[in-house]
């Protein structure tokens, strides 16, 4: 049945008139087509092919002629494949085939490639044809679905990606770039890129997009961009150049990534990896510092052993350890500028080392001579400054201060427990001393009862052995004169006897020496010796460092200081001696000079100090002429004797 072919050609609405061609031209047609070529009859029978479609569907040279058209397509579209044709050919026009629907073509093996098809009637020796024009579009569907796939990805970037043209305005912004710099694509497209870049960053900017026009590779750059409020964010900035069909760049690409948690991650390893290798240069301080400590090196060296080796743990131009003595803070090791300190005097109020003793808690400044007011080395830095205290025995004794060059950063938290490290083995170092102190005088009270045993034991008997047998000696001797000076011998050995006791005494005493009233009693007689001129002689009787109790022992001491005194200032005399003698169940001292006497006796402040110290301890004090000419002072206690 001849049907209508009258109707509208696709897009162009004017009537359509299938041209009458005969066989041969036809061939020819077909076969000059650069796409597949199928010609299909009114019963859907492929009556010819060219080599194209032959190629396209993986036929052999003839191979489709004669087939169904449905061959070409899947078996889930022929029924749907048929109602279409059929259609087609009641209202028959040339157009495309299945717009918008995604078409596809099966080859001979059964595979399926994506296909465009174009439709066209033809009339061929009285009969009605269908030509079909294929073409393979799986390289354009490729490309389709990349495209969609990258603009997906950039639509899903956590990235901030934008295009700018060449004069740096912004044709695109993906909600990466919302989220990182809180501008909405209205707001900033067609704005300038200068409005992300701070000043400090636009050469860095400036490099990179001379960089992407050169067509240089380009790695990402670390800087500092900004955000819409102000704000300014690290950013890791990569710029690519766009380039039109000729290759021309025609703008930017850029790709913007927050590199704020990068950042923090890095400064955080760059603080761990500075910790352990403060930790390392601390444990093997350490190690050198205990290896002095046992190989008994004097407190010096090792106090000047933790200067040195803290002053290079924790950065510091210079270190020194104070150490406060009987009221005085002295400086007893030091490195760097503060060498030159070293035996030398602090002043407790005005020095970090004296606040630090006296707060008993570590303190940091930042410029030491806040705190210093003496006149320190010029070259002695002044940055900042650490103060440890050094606690031995529970009390604060001593303090470690590194300094620190001007410009350094102040002690870190890892650093002030370095410094607290230190000074813990300064306070071991201390404790040693101390112990090796307490074993020297144990070592020597041992050998002292030894000794005084011996003298007991001994000596003493012997000397009373000969003593007795000298006394046995006198009655037989005629000679007033030979007996005279026997019994003067005799006296000689009692007094020498008494003297031994006195020594035994005091060798048998367990304070140590600087302890002990006799030892006390000597220093003041020693520093009295540069105000006479000499030395004065002194006489001790009795246990006086066993018997006389510490109250009574202080006015002792007072008492001898203060007559010394006198002597010197006003007797003018050559002899001085000093008697501390037990007699009759108290203690007597005396002090006789051969000076110009006392002529008459005024009550002086010192004089009377020492008649008020003897009426506090229950005695008297008397001063009077001394036989032969000077004065004689006599201060008398009673002792207790539940001592």
């Amino acid at each position: 049945m001849q049907k209508d072919l009258t109707g509208v050609a696709s897009g162009l609405g004017e009537p359509f008139e299938p041209r009458q061609l005969s066989d041969e031209l036809l061939g020819a047609v077909i076969s000059l087509m650069p796409d597949g070529a199928v010609i299909v009859d009114g019963s859907g029978t492929i009556v010819a092919a060219n080599e194209q479609a032959e190629m396209l569907f993986g036929y052999p040279s003839g191979g489709m002629t004669g087939l169904a058209v449905e061959a070409l397509v899947p078996e889930r579209a022929r029924q749907r494949h048929r109602q279409h044709r059929a259609d087609y050919e009641d209202s028959a026009l040339r157009r495309p085939m299945g717009v918008d629907l995604n078409l596809t073509g099966r080859r001979q093996d059964g595979s399926e490639i994506p296909v465009d098809i174009s439709l066209a009637p033809i009339e061929s020796g009285g009969e009605l044809l269908v030509m079909a024009a294929v073409r393979d579009i799986s390289e354009r569907r490729a490309a389709s679905a990349a495209q969609a796939q990258l603009a997906a990805i950039i639509s899903s970037s956590l990235d901030a990606i934008f295009s700018t043209t060449l004069e740096g305005k912004i044709t695109t912004w993906n909600p990466g770039a919302v989220t990182l710099f809180d501008y909405e694509p209205e707001e900033i497209i067609g704005g300038h890129m200068s409005l992300l870049v701070p000043d400090e960053s636009s050469i860095a900017l400036e490099e990179m997009l001379e960089l992407a026009t050169d067509g240089g590779h380009q790695q990402a750059t670390d800087t500092m961009w900004r955000r819409k409020n102000g704000e300014l964010v690290e950013v890791a900035v990569s710029i690519s150049p766009l380039r039109n069909e000729r290759g021309h760049v025609e703008g930017f690409s850029a790709i913007a990534r927050d590199i704020s948690d990068r950042k923090r991650a890095e400064e955080e390893l760059r603080r761990l990896l500075a910790e352990e290798e403060r930790l390392e240069r601390q444990h093997a301080a350490m190690s050198e510092i205990r290896l002095a400590l046992l190989s008994e090196r004097s407190l010096q060296e090792v106090l000047q052993l933790i200067c040195d080796r803290a002053a290079e743990v924790l950065h510091a131009a210079a270190c020194a350890v104070s150490v406060r003595t009987d009221g005085r803070l002295q400086v007893a090791g030091g490195s760097g500028a503060l060498t030159p300190l070293i035996g030398g005097e602090l002043p407790m109020d005005t020095s970090l080392a004296g606040r630090v003793i006296s707060s008993v808690e570590v303190l940091q400044i930042h410029h030491l001579r806040d705190i210093s007011t003496m006149d320190l080395p010029k070259d002695v830095p002044d940055g900042p400054t650490l103060g440890v205290p050094i606690a031995v025995g529970g009390a604060t004794i001593a303090a470690l201060t590194p300094v620190r060059a001007v410009g350094e950063p102040v002690f870190s938290t890892g650093e002030v427990a370095t410094a607290e490290a230190l000074a813990a083995q300064a306070a071991l170092a201390f404790e040693l001393e101390r112990s090796r102190h307490d074993h020297e005088q144990m070592m020597l009270a041992t050998d002292r009862e030894r000794i005084a045993r011996d003298l007991h034991d001994h000596v003493i008997q012997q000397l009373f052995a000969t003593g007795m047998s000298l006394q046995s000696l006198v009655p037989f001797i005629e000679s007033a004169q030979l007996r005279e000076r026997l019994s003067n011998a005799i006296d000689g050995l009692d007094d020498t006897i008494r003297e031994i006791r006195n020594t035994i005494y005091g060798l048998s005493w367990s304070q140590t020496p600087e302890q002990q009233l006799r030892s006390k009693l000597l220093e003041v007689v020693g520093k009295a010796e540069e105000q006479l001129g000499f030395s004065p002689a002194v006489r001790f009787e009795g246990p006086i460092d066993i018997a006389i109790p510490d109250e009574i022992g202080a006015h002792v001491v007072a008492v001898v200081q203060e007559a010394l005194s006198n002597v010197a200032r006003h007797a003018h005399a050559t002899e001085v001696q000093v008697q501390v003698l037990l007699e009759g169940g108290g203690l007597r001292v005396t002090v006789i000079d051969d000076g110009v006497g006392i002529g008459e006796v005024s009550r002086s402040s010192g004089l009377s100090n020492l008649e008020e110290r003897a009426r506090l301890a229950g005695g008297r004090f008397m001063v009077s002429p001394a036989a032969g000419g000077g004065t004689r002072l006599d201060w008398t206690v009673p002792l207790s004797t539940g001592r």
